[in-house]
């Protein structure tokens, strides 16, 4: 986040933009957290397994619409929010992995190929920047169970 930056101003996006949503934020700075109307936000390290899976003790719910991990940018970061976050997500629903960085997408491409058997979940679509500079990249994972 720049200087500018507001903490927690994409969950009031989301809330607003999902008028009847409930919407669960994480971060790794304690300082930032907050709860406010339809938003509760919890403390996750996601490059930690376990601390994933005490964020998810605490919120307490299955079955989400929509998982999107705007966390740490990092492959590895991204696979352990993955593989602790994805069974809370509902039948056809969505994961976005957002900002994969372009050093990564490679490493994103053979583990999802490699995984998604796994996790009995069959789409996938990288979305590519198109543009070298530029690390705004986009995974989308669906649940649809085979």
């Amino acid at each position: 986040m720049g200087e500018k930056g507001k903490p927690g101003a994409s969950l009031r996006a989301w809330r607003d933009y999902f008028y009847k949503a409930v919407i669960y934020g994480a971060d790794i700075d304690k300082k930032i957290l907050f709860e406010e109307d339809r938003i509760k936000t919890f403390y996750v390290d996601q490059s930690n397994s376990q601390s994933v899976k005490e964020m998810w003790k605490k919120i307490n719910q299955k079955n989400f619409d929509l998982i999107i991990d705007d966390g740490l940018h990092t492959f590895h970061g991204a696979k352990s929010l993955f593989e602790n976050s994805i069974n809370h997500l509902k039948q056809d629903g969505i994961y976005i992995i957002e900002d994969a960085q372009n050093s990564d997408l490679l490493n994103f491409k053979n583990y999802f190929d490699n995984s998604l058997d796994k996790f009995n979940y069959n789409i996938l679509n990288l979305i590519n920047a198109k543009n070298p500079k530029s690390n705004n990249n986009l995974i989308e994972i669906r649940k649809i169970i085979k």
